[in-house]
């Protein structure tokens, strides 16, 4: 039976980011599990930002991408008439990072204080931005003349970054976009109209405002967690991946986690830990695996059968995610990225810039501009993330990518309505139940009401005159506020930003020490991914996963150089 110091279960980018940290010990042995495939950074389809519209897109799974995901589907949500959502997640070394939008978010201040103000000293803002300029290689710092052209309000980008925000040598590489669409100025100008303020850096002093995302693309590329994190590592001859292995449970003696069960290829093995087992699988995996292993709330386990190792009823509880609804808007012009007869020699020309020089549509994530608003005058700090997408088709709804136009999203930051990750059986085999629970709280669809009212607000600015035609979705049929909320119950989808199931926390429900990421109560058994979050940030969630695992690498390796027991503070 192979042994290692640490085993890592899920590739994903926390798992990346603690391999890559813990591997720099050449003395320390780690092993990772992971289910998907590795490798698939140097694919075309990954490394070219436009590939990712394909991933969810059944006619187009003959590219691969559909092969790095996994679909899961939520239980019914009575908030959306009790149909079912569709929840993809990255499966491959990377995760989610090698399917997703490639947006740079931290989220704000506030989130991380709250954290901490939640019974989780060490959690702050100011305690977590050393990790997030320590991540990250931040496009001006490396190279201040790298944007010298690109411009927000008629002035230099680079001219309005403070870089007292941002790292440099980092392995993320953030960069803006690298051949925006040029109807990005003109929401620009709208948003302005409209009465917002523009803000050339979202992850700086003040979140709120509207501009172009910042991207985890390097020169062009895609740049998610294999590419900054795992490739590097694997080269290192103390570092064992082994992929296409789906954990079956860990490995427990007492209350002490020594190892990990898993499936490759139809064998069953086990792994052992002599230090820790670091569960990386996500919100949806990571407290599955637990009540698997026996260890959560005892009506759960019994309920399947299985024998109750350790209780622990926060296990699966506090699930949260982004929800977000969009309007769609026919274009009179063909600036926006479609098919059409009469752009057919300029698309092919987009071909040759990508092969050529990583330029044009190809490099897009088609979401190259949005911004954070507050949804009314009765909020403190931005509630809602907009996205201006430079196509109406959605790969999530598997839409026609003919014609011309633009859509407009609104994501909901702080959602109220909580969910919950439970089992479905007692086997590794089957999908977890997931419950997200969208709209259960009402005031969540009252603030999307006023996110859609807010994009129609800027589409009517006289910015867009020449180009706005038809609003095909919802139509101007739709002006109610309970006309609105029917169409966002059929028009919605998560942002896949799933966290918090596994929180870490001093009270009853929590699983994890805030002082260790360790589970309470027993020996051994670390997780350290975005289910450790107390809450959702406002914002997308690969940068504060990334952060979470840098700090959480320093206290494994802080343990592991004190002689301390692996044991919950």
């Amino acid at each position: 039976m192979d042994e290692f110091d640490y085993v890592i279960v899920g590739g994903g980018v926390a798992g990346c980011v603690v391999v890559n940290r813990l591997t720099e010990d050449p003395n320390v042995k780690v092993a990772l599990l992971e289910f998907g495939t590795a490798g698939n950074n140097k694919r075309q389809i990954v490394r070219m930002p436009l590939g990712m519209v394909t991933f969810m897109m059944p006619n187009l799974a003959f590219l691969g991408g559909t092969k790095m995901m996994y679909l899961f589907e939520a239980e019914p949500s009575r908030g959306l008439g009790n149909t079912r959502m569709i929840l993809p997640r990255g499966k491959a070394l990377g995760g989610s990072s090698m399917v997703n939008g490639m947006i740079y978010i931290r989220g704000q201040k506030q989130d991380y204080d709250d954290w901490r103000d939640l019974g989780n000293p060490g959690w702050g803002y100011d305690d977590l931005l050393p990790y997030f300029k320590k991540s990250e290689n931040f496009v001006l710092a490396e190279n201040p003349d790298a944007t010298r052209n690109f411009t927000l309000g008629g002035k230099p980008v680079r001219d309005q970054i403070d870089m007292r925000y941002h790292g440099r040598g980092g392995p993320v590489s953030v960069s803006p976009p690298r051949s925006p669409n040029s109807m990005c100025q003109t929401y620009f100008d709208a948003a302005v109209q409209a009465g917002y303020k523009l803000n050339a850096d979202f992850n700086g002093e003040d979140q709120e405002g509207i501009g172009y995302h910042w991207l985890t693309q390097k020169d062009g590329e895609r740049w998610g967690a294999e590419s900054s994190y795992a490739g590097p590592a694997k080269s290192r001859p103390n570092l064992k991946i082994i992929t296409e292995a789906r954990a079956l449970g860990i490995v427990m003696e007492g209350k002490r986690a020594v190892g990990v069960s898993y499936d490759v290829y139809g064998e069953t093995k086990q792994i052992r830990a002599r230090r820790e087992v670091v569960l990386a699988t996500g919100a949806f995996i990571s407290p599955q695996l637990l009540m698997l292993s026996g260890i959560g709330s005892p009506r759960e386990l019994k309920a399947q059968g299985i024998e109750v190792r350790h209780e622990l009823v926060g296990v699966g509880r506090n699930l949260q995610d982004h929800i977000d609804t969009w309007t769609k808007q026919r274009a009179l012009t063909n600036k926006t990225y479609g098919i059409s007869w009469g752009t057919m020699h300029t698309n092919a020309m987009h071909v040759l810039k990508w092969f050529s020089s990583r330029r044009g549509m190809f490099t897009s994530n088609t979401g190259e501009a949005g911004g954070f608003v507050k949804s009314g005058p009765d909020v403190d700090r931005p509630d809602l993330q907009l996205f201006f997408c430079t196509t109406m088709a959605s790969a999530q709804a598997s839409d026609s990518f003919w014609g011309h136009g633009w859509a407009m999203h609104a994501c909901l930051l702080r959602p109220k309505s909580i969910g919950h990750v439970g089992l479905k059986s007692a086997s590794a085999y089957d999908a977890p139940l997931i419950a997200p629970n969208f709209f259960d709280n009402p005031y969540d669809m009252e603030i999307l009401v006023r996110g859609m009212k807010i994009m129609r607000k800027i589409a009517d600015q006289k910015a867009f005159d020449g180009h706005r035609g038809e609003e095909v979705a919802p139509g101007r049929h739709v002006q109610s506020d309970d006309d609105i909320a029917a169409y966002v119950r059929q028009n919605c989808m998560t942002m896949y930003h799933p966290t918090s199931t596994c929180k870490m926390g001093t009270d009853p429900m929590a699983v994890v020490s805030p002082a260790t990421l360790l589970v309470h109560g027993l020996e051994n058994l670390a997780i350290v991914d975005a289910s450790v979050m107390p809450a959702v940030i406002s914002g997308n969630t690969f940068a504060p996963t990334v952060a979470v695992a840098e700090k959480a690498a320093d206290l494994i390796k802080a343990r592991a150089k004190a002689g301390s027991p692996s044991l919950a503070a």
